[in-house]
Formats: structure tokens, sequence, C-alpha cells
């Protein structure tokens, strides 16, 4: 392979950089023909839904649909979640404070999905104990 002489490094140079000039040429022409298009906000849809308004069944229904599926993929698979159209139904997915009102306390180190623990999670909290009295001391009397 010979070295490349420089007139014909030259050529090569100019050729790119005319390409390279026409390219953005014809970019700037494109780009001034066409016209944007700016959607308003209020098409688009929001992450959060507004003070006040619920979320559709159909949306609730695929959450609940998504976390007893994190729940089996964790290894639970008797999941309960809480009826909403009927919350005295037992179920045993709930939240730390949730879990503390029962009387149970969530283990150590027990990671839950989306701030839920699973009811295999938890433990009974303790009994609280009285303090153990101190036994009284014999006093010898004084003569």
């Amino acid at each position: 392979m010979s070295p490349i002489n420089k007139s014909d490094l030259d050529a090569i140079t100019m050729t790119i950089a005319s390409a390279m000039s026409q390219g953005f040429a014809q970019l700037q022409q494109t780009l001034s023909q066409t016209q944007t298009v700016v959607l308003p906000k209020a098409a688009a849809k929001p992450h959060f839904l507004p003070k006040g308004s619920h979320a559709a069944p159909t949306d609730l229904a695929s959450k609940d649909a998504a976390l007893i599926n994190a729940f089996h993929r964790k290894g639970f698979k008797d999941v309960q979640l809480m009826d909403r159209t009927d919350p005295n139904k037992p179920f045993n997915v709930r939240p730390f404070k949730g879990w503390l009102e029962q009387g149970r306390i969530v283990r150590k180190g027990s990671k839950g999905i989306r701030g839920l623990f699973h009811q295999h999670q938890t433990d009974p909290l303790p009994s609280a104990k009285p303090a153990k009295k101190a036994k009284p001391q014999a006093t010898l009397p004084l003569a």
C-alpha cells in the first residue's frame, strides 16, 4: 500500500467538506419547510390524577394484577389483596402500619412491594411483659 500524497489528501478533504455542506443545506431546507406541531398540555396524559378524581376501575384492576404478580415472583402464592367493594373480607397484604394495628410486626430486613408486606413476612408482636421487680433487701434491725 502506498502512502497518500498531499494533493490526494486535499482532494479527499474537499470532497467530504462539500458533501457535508450540501447535506447541512438540505437538512436546513427540510427543517424550514416542516411545520412543528405542538400538542396542548391538556391533550397529554397526566402522570398523576388531578386532586379529587379517582382512577378508572380498569386501571385499579391492572395495578392489582401487577401487585399479585410481583408477590408471586417473590414466592407468595396465597396473595389476597383488600377488596375495594367490601373491606370486611379477609386479606393478607397490608402496609407496615396496617400490620402494627393488627398486632404484628414486619420482620427486619423484609422487602415489601410498593410499601406492602405479606402476612408471611410478619411475626406477632411480643407481649408486653411487666418489668421484674427487685427483691427487697433484708435489713438488719438497728440496736
